[in-house]
């Protein structure tokens, strides 16, 4: 099992910085629509440099990536980028629970556990995150006194 602490970081994704052709490459938004969606204020290139093209951050890269997906499944843009912003704001709660829940990763044959620690201040069960063969995911929670590694 891979274990993970929860003062180690996880990679700094504000370092993480795409250019307007790999964004369109990457999400299929073209750089059209993303100067309209600049337009618009729906998102942001970073600062820009005298002769250096648009670049965006990840989470504006995430974003456009869900706009899009919101507007492939039939969402008015206004709508899309209203359910991208609500996906996007829950992203640092996820991240902070990740960090402080996720213990460990064993990765066998036939599926992936993420071990996310003690069910409770008892430490009598344990609760796995599982990931089979197909991409199923479902959880396990285990006896601590059963559980053998």
């Amino acid at each position: 099992m891979t274990d993970f602490s929860p003062d180690e970081s996880f990679i700094d994704t504000n370092k993480l910085i795409f250019g307007i052709g790999q964004v369109q490459q990457i999400t299929g938004v073209s750089g059209r629509q993303l100067r309209y969606w600049e337009a618009q204020k729906y998102i942001s290139p970073l600062d820009q440099k005298k002769g250096v093209s648009r670049q965006y951050s990840l989470r504006t890269l995430f974003l456009i990536f869900h706009i899009n997906r919101f507007i492939e499944q039939g969402f008015t843009l206004q709508a899309a980028v209203d359910h991208a912003q609500k996906f996007d704001a829950q992203i640092p709660a996820l991240r902070k629970f990740l960090r402080g829940q996720l213990k460990g990763v064993t990765i066998s044959d036939d599926k992936t556990l993420l071990d996310f620690g003690y069910l409770n201040h008892h430490h009598d069960k344990h609760v796995y995150g599982v990931i089979d063969q197909g991409g199923e995911t479902s959880f396990e929670i285990k006896d601590v006194a059963s559980q053998s590694h």
